[in-house]
Order: C-alpha cells, then sequence, then structure tokens
C-alpha cells in the first residue's frame, strides 16, 4: 500500500498573491506544511503540486519534491487528481497548503478512514459551535447521514434546525484521503452544476456523481493561512 501526499500550492489568489511563498520563520509557509507531512510514517511520498514556476523554483531550493499541473485546474482536488495520473500510489492526501501548523496526527486520522475497504474517498468534521460560524458561507457546512456519510455541502446555514435536539450541525474540515481510481474518475468528471452552485464545493462533485464521501469527526484544530497579517499571528503560534 503506497500513501502520496500531495500539497497543491496556486501562486494567484485574491487576497494573498504568492501566499505558498510567505515567510514564517525565515522559511516559505508550503516548507512548514511539507514539513509537517514529512512526520507521518504512513506517508511514501509527498509533492508539491503546482501550476507556477516561482513555486517550483522555491521546492527545488528547500529541497521538496515538486510537480509542474495544468493551469486549468480549478480545485485542488483536480490537481492532485493529475499527480495520480503521473504517479504510481493506491491512496492520495490532499493537504492544504495554507495550514502551515497542521497536526501530522490530523494527517493520520483521515488516512485511516480509509481502512475500511468500502470507503474511497474521505475528509474529517468538526462539530459548529455557535450561531455565527453556522451562517458564515466561507464555512462549508455538511448534512450527514447515520454512518457518517456526506448528503450534502453547503456554504448556506444547514440543516435547518441547528441547536435543537433534532438536528447538528457539522463544517467539513479541508484534508481529504482518496483512492487513486476514485481520482482519477473525479478529474474525468468535470465541474459539476451542484459544485458550482455552492460556489467551488469540490466534494459536490462526487455525491452529484453518485459517490459517497465519509467524513469522520475530529478533535484536531489547525490554522489557515488566509491574509498577511496572519503571518504574525502563525509565528507567535509556533512559539
Amino acid at each position: 500500500m503506497k500513501i502520496i501526499g500531495v500539497i497543491p500550492a496556486r501562486y494567484e489568489s485574491s487576497r494573498f498573491p504568492g501566499k505558498p511563498l510567505a515567510m514564517i520563520k525565515g522559511k516559505p509557509m508550503v516548507w512548514h506544511v511539507y514539513e509537517q507531512a514529512k512526520k507521518v510514517p504512513e506517508i511514501d511520498e509527498i509533492y508539491v503540486a503546482t501550476d507556477d514556476e516561482r513555486i517550483m523554483k522555491c521546492c527545488r531550493e528547500h529541497g521538496m519534491k515538486a510537480m509542474m499541473t495544468s493551469k486549468d485546474h480549478r480545485t485542488g482536488a483536480d490537481r492532485v487528481a493529475e499527480v495520480a495520473s503521473r504517479t504510481d500510489g493506491d491512496i492520495y492526501l490532499n493537504i492544504q497548503g495554507d495550514e502551515p501548523l497542521i497536526d501530522p496526527e490530523e494527517i493520520r486520522q483521515v488516512i485511516h478512514i480509509l481502512d475500511d475497504e468500502e470507503v474511497e474517498y474521505a475528509a474529517l468534521r468538526q462539530r459548529i459551535k455557535d450561531d455565527s460560524e453556522y451562517t458564515n458561507p466561507n464555512v462549508v457546512k455538511a448534512v450527514i447521514d447515520l454512518k457518517g456519510d456526506a448528503l450534502y455541502l453547503t456554504r448556506c446555514a444547514a440543516p435547518y434546525n441547528f441547536g435543537s435536539h433534532l438536528a447538528t450541525g457539522w463544517h467539513l474540515v479541508g484534508l481529504y484521503s482518496y483512492r487513486r481510481q476514485f481520482l482519477l474518475d473525479f478529474l474525468s468528471w468535470g465541474q459539476s452544476e451542484l459544485e458550482k452552485a455552492e460556489n467551488g464545493i469540490e466534494c459536490n462533485r462526487a455525491l452529484e456523481h453518485g459517490r459517497k464521501l465519509r467524513l469522520e469527526e475530529t478533535q484536531f484544530s489547525t490554522f489557515g493561512v488566509d491574509l498577511p497579517e496572519q503571518i504574525a499571528l502563525v509565528e507567535e503560534l509556533m512559539k
């Protein structure tokens, strides 16, 4: 069983151009993510998947394996899928390139969801704690069935009776594991209507094609960097 970790890294970002190369304690952000992933004993290889030569150059300078991928990819999963099409692995991980504080144990958790041979696509979920998170469109809400498989993912407030004894609100944690054939199928489908309607929630592409996404509850918390001013906070947390 060969497990390959992939860190999608785009240079272009409306809120933070060049984010993967932002310096944190003298090293680029993507290096910190790469080093955290290296601490996971189950991972056999790690690649940074990018569409920009500046990021490729940075990876070469810092000893990180990297792969140039298409500029046409609309999601991180598509970029991971291209890596899967060009490498020989069994399980692939989509590790967010803007989470330099990610806990290796969180990565291990999403790997081991695939110990269940029926699962081909997996991610993590956490309980929504308050109304502000519940109504925030930047927080992806997950509606799940009794097995923990996703029924639907949305930026809207869902389910309707959040906070009642009848319904529990969950948000999606953006860390994924996939079996190789699933990724190849995913890439071949192209963006789906529900994916586009929810402003790029790529998980809905799989659901719309009748495939399952297993979501396991996690207690791990991480911190994603969205804006340049958050770099100082990350450096403080690293202390």
